[in-house]
């Protein structure tokens, strides 16, 4: 146990997964002072058991038999209003525009690096700490995590830099078959429990039922990128580009893939897997955030989505508020509102909107 760091107090984000509890336990082990909050940034009513209760109950009840069996203080922090507003909205305005958004981008940004990083920081955390796949450098640098399969520097790249320079990722240094060894000796209750899925505190909840009442069916035809029409869509809101689909068709044909969402005409075109429509070696980004910016010179590799092997980046150019990014190899389903995300060796520098 380090007595340096017994000085030091750390907010832990308690989510009642495995990798937070892991991250808790690490914690406590190399002697810091330990407060677990749980936060609490979403409520809908879901089936448990048989029984609708409110969609962060199950977790939260996880957390509570996490934080006693480490013997630490745990806390619930409401950030829904913050959620709602700065996150839900943002989700539900970029679906109505037809973009495919990523909100586990903004959830940390402005949740968990955002909201909760400040009110840890007021009541006097030296760190806060959570559960993700990522490493900070000396200097609050982003770097990837040694589990490539589940590094999440994807999902933290527009983070700020002074969070993480006040931030601990106990469990970026392991592999995820190590965690949950951890887990499994130090007993934790969760140590057999599934990794989530779904929208970041929202669940597994299908995207047409979560916003179903903001935005109405327009149905629409669905056309080939030869130009044959096969059908009818119900709304252009709900595809995404590189989406896999069978449209209804018969007779053999090859499974089909989104190319494209035709908003002037309200036609969704679709293409065979290959489709030359489906790739491009030009990617553009906005709304930039740079946690590190490249410099002029610098050999950048990018990612278009999580657990993309990285991409080699043949050139680039910052123009104004875009980047300009020429592929080494063509990339497929680039899809608007997702996240371009930059990488100089090891270290995520920031990213920007797919246009």
């Amino acid at each position: 146990m380090n007595s340096e760091n017994a000085q030091k107090t750390v907010y832990i984000g308690l989510s009642g997964g495995v990798d937070s509890a892991v991250s808790a336990y690490l914690l406590v082990q190399a002697g810091y002072n330990v407060m677990a909050i749980f936060m609490k940034n979403f409520s809908q009513e879901t089936m448990v058991n048989g029984q609708l209760t409110e969609c962060w109950v199950p977790e939260w009840h996880d957390a509570l038999r996490v934080a006693a069996h480490l013997k630490i203080p745990l806390q619930k922090w409401d950030f829904e209003k913050e959620y709602r507003r700065d996150v839900y909205e943002y989700f539900k305005a970029e679906y109505a525009a037809g973009r495919t958004p990523n909100p586990d981008v903004l959830c940390n940004s402005q949740i968990k690096f955002g909201a909760f990083y400040e009110a840890a920081r007021a009541a006097g955390a030296d760190f806060i700490a959570t559960g993700h796949y990522a490493q900070v450098g000396v200097d609050g640098e982003l770097l990837r995590a040694i589990d490539e399969e589940k590094d999440q520097t994807y999902f933290l790249n527009s983070i700020s830099r002074e969070a993480l320079r006040h931030t601990l990722f106990p469990i970026g240094h392991l592999q995820k078959s190590a965690v949950r060894e951890i887990a499994r000796e130090a007993g934790l209750p969760v140590a057999e429990k599934k990794d989530s899925t779904g929208i970041c505190f929202v669940g597994e909840v299908p995207i047409k039922d979560l916003l179903a009442e903001t935005i109405k069916p327009r149905p629409g035809k669905i056309v080939t990128t030869g130009g044959e029409e096969i059908g009818q869509h119900d709304g252009l809101t709900w595809y995404t580009i590189g989406q896999r689909h069978g449209f209804g068709a018969t007779g053999g044909r090859a499974a089909l893939f989104v190319v494209a969402k035709k908003f002037e005409t309200n036609e969704l075109i679709v293409g065979e897997e290959n489709d030359p429509a489906l790739f491009s070696t030009q990617v553009v980004a906005t709304e930039l955030h740079w946690i590190d910016a490249p410099v002029s010179g610098d050999i950048l590799f990018a990612r278009f989505r999580h657990r993309q092997p990285l991409q080699q980046v043949s050139s680039w150019k910052i123009n104004g508020d875009k980047i300009i990014l020429e592929m080494a190899q063509p990339q497929r389903a680039i899809t608007p509102g997702q996240f371009a995300v930059l990488y100089r060796d090891q270290e995520c520098l920031g990213g920007g909107v797919l246009m």
